[in-house]
């Protein structure tokens, strides 16, 4: 049976900083790791202090607020409505109409809490040394850097194959040390997060055996048989409605048809349900042409994009701003259209994830794993993950998948790639 390991390290940024987790091997079976791979879960969140530009901040709605109040540093990396203050920022949900900006006055208390902006991504550093303590082997003469033995965090890359199958046997441990070397950024604030790293393979169930036994065990047996007749190749599709809401859990379940199925890889993507970033007035009257970004207010933005998240696209920053360095009072409505992007893109979709199969009762992983770490990069530049061996679901079972969101709004498709039996039903 296909099966990852995960162990996860919380990063500080500081580096010299050293961290350790332990894997611990399950006694229901071996475990055969063929791959290694990792990802890096940053929290790039920030609070956003807004700024008096004028008068002093005020009472009153948040559709009021104007962009020349918000840091310029938020603007370019890009800020959103705190998804704990959604309530406070917007009207209550409702299917008959869309939200909008709550009519109700807040106090400048609460104003200063409501957003909260991105931070660049940092760049994640450290060495990493590995010890199995059932052989008490190191697995690598000397810590070594993770772009040397990994690869890069984006999880744009195959996720490295071990030069040889390594076998664990049950109750064994792998211990893994991680010593950070982050670099300071994002103006001196530290890279923090949660750091997976994963490793890939396949359980062999040994309980009932004992252990010379299975030290003995020939690990290239136990072949998969494959659903009996013509096969066809079939995907089976999950969908979860994210919210961009961080910690909530959406569940699907996939029912397999009779003749069983057999899947070979996974792929995932995120649909957006809206990309762009419109300006409008709040009373439906023609926007003035050219566009003071100084005094725009927030009620001229959709409240969903403000959910989102919404920053400056890089290659027109220079026409959001005057020679002085403040924003500009005269910018072209054309340009000032297409000024904004929303940070809820495919590419940026965070989230764990994981598998049960009911067929033979058992979780497919140890922990919750993010999405990078063990499916590869969210924009789909990497090849579909391949299992390290087919995993077979049995007729009428059904295998369930639970998503724990990060960030990112819209629909998520994980998708199960493989073949089926051609005579359904039969």
């Amino acid at each position: 049976m296909p099966f990852d390991y995960a162990a996860t390290f919380e990063l500080t940024g500081r580096p010299g900083n050293t961290v350790q987790s332990v894997i611990n091997i399950t006694p229901d079976g071996v475990f055969v790791a063929v791959a290694i791979g990792y990802g890096f879960e940053e929290r790039r969140e920030r609070p956003v202090t807004l700024v008096d530009q004028g008068p002093p901040l005020a009472a009153g709605p948040v559709g009021d607020l104007r962009l020349a109040q918000f840091p310029q540093v938020a603007l370019i990396d890009g800020l959103r409505i705190s998804p704990r203050f959604e309530s406070l920022a917007l009207t209550p949900e409702d299917p008959r109409r869309p939200r909008a900006f709550s009519p109700d006055a807040l106090s400048p208390e609460q104003l200063q809490r409501l957003f909260e902006r991105f931070a660049a991504s940092g760049d994640v550093s450290f060495l990493l040394s590995m010890v199995d303590t059932s052989s008490g082997r190191e697995l690598q003469d000397d810590p070594v850097h993770n772009l040397a033995s990994l690869g890069s965090p984006d999880g744009k890359r195959p996720f490295r194959r071990l030069a040889r199958p390594i076998p664990f046997l049950p109750r064994s441990t792998i211990r893994l040390q991680i010593t950070e070397q982050a670099p300071i950024s994002d103006g001196g604030v530290p890279t923090i997060g949660t750091l997976f790293v994963v490793l890939y393979g396949y359980k062999i169930e040994t309980a009932a055996c004992p252990e010379p036994a299975v030290r003995a065990l020939n690990l290239r047996a136990g072949q998969v048989r494959p659903p009996a007749g013509r096969a066809i190749p079939f995907d089976y599709v999950t969908r979860f409605q994210l919210t961009g809401r961080p910690g909530n859990e959406v569940v699907d379940e996939l029912a397999i048809e009779a003749g069983g199925y057999l899947a070979t890889s996974i792929g995932y993507g995120l649909m957006l349900e809206e990309t762009a970033v419109t300006l409008r007035t709040p009373n439906g009257q023609p926007l003035p042409n050219p566009i003071n970004l100084q005094t725009l207010q927030l009620q001229f933005f959709s409240p969903d994009a403000l959910l989102d998240g919404i920053r400056m696209r890089s290659d027109l920053v220079r026409f959001a701003f005057d020679n002085n360095g403040n924003l500009s009072t005269a910018t072209p409505l054309d340009i000032a259209q297409r000024l904004f992007v929303r940070l809820n893109r495919s590419e940026t979709v965070s989230f764990r994830y994981r598998m049960f199969d009911s067929g033979t009762g058992r979780e497919l992983q140890n922990v919750p794993i993010f999405n990078i770490a063990g499916l590869g990069a969210a924009d789909g530049d990497r090849p579909f993950k391949q299992l390290a061996r087919p995993l077979l679901f049995q007729p009428g079972s059904t295998l369930r998948v639970n998503v724990t969101e990060r960030f990112g709004r819209g629909t998520l498709f994980i998708v199960f790639q493989g073949y089926r039996s051609a005579a359904r039903g039969a």
